[in-house]
C-alpha cells in the first residue's frame, strides 16, 4: 500500500475512515493523501445557458474544506511527513476516480455514506456507490 487515499467530507463516516487509514498507512508505511472535494449546489443561470458560483459561496466552502482538510491531518499524530492534503472542485465521485487515477493510488479509504447521506441507510451512499463502479484500485468502504 504505498499511496492510500482518504476523500474527506467532515462526516461521521469519513471521521471512521481516516482511523481504519491511519492504521493501514501505519502497518504498510504508506503515504496518505486526504482529499476534499468542494462541489457547490447552489448554481445561478447566467442567462447565457452557463450556470455560474456565486464568488462568496465558493470562498465559504473553500475555506471549509480547507478547516475538514487541517482537522483530518492532525489525526495522524506523529506521521505529519507522510500526510498531504489536497482541495480540489468538480463532482464529487468523478474529483476522487480522477484524483486516484492521477495520484498512483493504491488503496483508497472512504465512509460509506457522507454529508448528504440520509440517516439509518441501509444503501451504500451514491458518491461511494458510483467510486466503486468507476475505480481501478481497491477501495476499503468502512461504516
Amino acid at each position: 500500500m504505498k499511496n492510500i487515499l482518504i476523500p474527506v467530507d467532515g462526516s461521521e463516516y469519513s471521521m471512521k475512515a481516516i482511523d481504519a487509514a491511519k492504521e493501514v498507512a501505519k502497518a504498510f508505511d504508506s503515504k496518505v493523501l486526504i482529499l476534499s472535494v468542494v462541489a457547490p449546489e447552489l448554481k445561478i443561470s447566467s442567462g447565457r445557458g452557463s450556470n455560474i458560483y456565486p464568488a462568496i459561496l465558493m470562498e465559504e466552502l473553500i475555506e471549509c474544506s480547507m478547516k475538514i482538510l487541517e482537522e483530518a491531518k492532525n489525526q495522524f499524530q506523529g506521521m505529519s511527513n507522510q500526510i498531504e492534503t489536497f482541495s480540489v472542485q468538480g463532482n464529487v465521485a468523478d474529483e476522487i476516480v480522477r484524483f486516484a487515477d492521477e495520484n498512483k493510488v493504491t488503496l483508497v479509504v472512504m465512509g460509506s455514506h457522507g454529508l448528504g447521506a440520509l440517516k439509518n441507510r441501509l444503501m451504500t451512499g451514491s458518491v461511494t456507490t458510483r467510486v466503486l463502479h468507476h475505480i481501478d484500485v481497491p477501495v476499503l468502504v468502512i461504516k
